[in-house]
């Protein structure tokens, strides 16, 4: 008996076995470039680089991915293929694409990078990509050898950078490094007041008001030639170091850029986890995709909602809460398979989802009443569906500008995550 109790730790220990990170990864990180290409129905990866950056920002404990969110995920294995190493979720503007008109008539490339820590020797990077009833299929498949002289090592002295708060090592701090876009050389003074105002907007809401110690800002002094972004719709065109622009897709408020090159070009200057682009202008506006980057504006009078609005997006993969412009869930969502964001349902499987959050007495779906307003429940119209898709709360953060806090289902989601950033 005690031979068998022997050999089922020692199979247990093997198969949860924690990846050592110095075994495996020097404390730097390794940048991977490609062009995802299709239209609606098909989509297509082409390599266009491998560089080096001085930095790894990321958990040196936390290497593999538990949240199985995104769209799209990075698998990085031993050269035997069959140690997974790292991986992380995350998703991109072409998946957002992929819903549109333009989609199903035109196809297009959009530049996307994923980043990872610096491997000590050859490994094997697999894409995948998520499909409609979510499960994950490796698409792209690439073997990086760390000693090729091929790899891109730039150097970053170009640029000043700055941290303004925190003092925790990167690898147990959630780094978010804020990036100037918009900002003219002149304009750099206005642009770190602007980051000190907007830290204090950050630690206003829960969580990361108790959890100051844990997080480190940064910011990368690159001037712009000239303010402002480009406002398509108004024929407002500026020459900015990002490229961002308005009516992404033709949606007035979106505000985004296709320039990954150059984003993550400013970013490692610093180690970091989290992207954030502060926009020099005062319309109203942003964007956050997961584990991609976030936008703002730094000028408009809703602009301190917004900036956590976003971050949900980008940091805890939260969807939007509200309906907007889709009838039909159909148009959007497999409805014979839950959604894969945390805080919608389509009630497939709403066990997998915050039912132990919601009391015994409350209908399900939700009556969206005055008796439910401040009670977790299931209310109808999320994920820019108006029925059959449904949401924890009367308002959240993640649907309107009222609310200044994450709803109880959000809450539990960004703690775990912070707590991921900082082991």
């Amino acid at each position: 008996m005690k031979n068998l109790f022997f050999v089922f730790l020692l199979i247990s220990n093997t198969v949860f076995a924690q990846i050592n990170f110095d075994d495996y990864f020097l404390s730097k990180t390794l940048r991977f470039d490609y062009s995802r290409a299709g239209n609606s129905d098909t989509s297509y990866i082409f390599f266009e680089q491998i560089k080096e950056e001085p930095f790894w920002g990321g958990s040196k404990v936390n290497l593999t991915d538990t949240f199985n969110f995104g769209d799209y995920r990075i698998m990085l294995y031993d050269s035997t293929g069959t140690k997974l190493l790292y991986s992380r979720g995350y998703s991109t503007l072409f998946r957002e694409w992929k819903d549109t008109e333009e989609a199903k008539h035109t196809p297009l490339s959009y530049y996307e990078s994923v980043v990872m820590p610096f491997p000590k020797q050859k490994v094997i990077l697999k894409l995948q990509d998520r499909d409609k009833k979510n499960v994950f299929h490796t698409v792209f498949e690439y073997v990086i050898n760390p000693k090729s002289y091929f790899i891109v090592k730039d150097k970053y002295n170009k640029y000043e950078t700055e941290r303004l708060h925190g003092k925790r090592d990167a690898a147990i701090a959630l780094d978010i490094v804020v990036l100037p876009e918009g900002y003219t050389e002149a304009e750099m003074p206005k642009f770190r007041k602007d980051v000190q105002r907007f830290i204090k907007y950050f630690f206003k809401v829960k969580p990361f008001k108790q959890n100051k110690k844990k997080v480190n800002f940064w910011m990368v002094k690159a001037a712009s030639e000239e303010s402002g972004t480009d406002i398509p719709g108004d024929n407002v065109w500026r020459n900015t170091i990002l490229n961002t622009h308005f009516y992404t897709f033709d949606t007035e408020r979106y505000l985004t850029t296709r320039d990954v090159n150059k984003i993550r070009n400013l970013a490692a200057y610093v180690p970091y986890d989290q992207i954030y682009i502060l926009v020099n202008t005062s319309k109203y506006g942003g964007g956050g995709i997961y584990n991609y980057y976030n936008l703002c504006t730094a000028d408009n009078e809703y602009a301190e909602q917004v900036f956590t609005h976003e971050f949900g997006h980008a940091f805890a993969a939260l969807a939007d809460e509200y309906p907007y412009g889709y009838t039909d869930a159909e148009e959007l969502y497999d409805m014979t398979v839950e959604p894969w964001q945390v805080n919608i349902t389509n009630l497939v499987d709403f066990e997998s989802k915050w039912k132990n959050m919601v009391d015994k007495d409350t209908p399900i779906p939700t009556p969206d009443t005055e008796e439910y307003r401040n009670k977790v429940g299931v209310f109808e119209g999320a994920g820019y569906v108006h029925k059959r898709i449904y949401r924890p709360v009367h308002d959240c953060k993640m649907r309107s500008n009222v609310t200044k806090e994450f709803c109880p289902v959000c809450l539990k989601t960004v703690k775990q995550m912070l707590n991921f950033y900082t082991k």
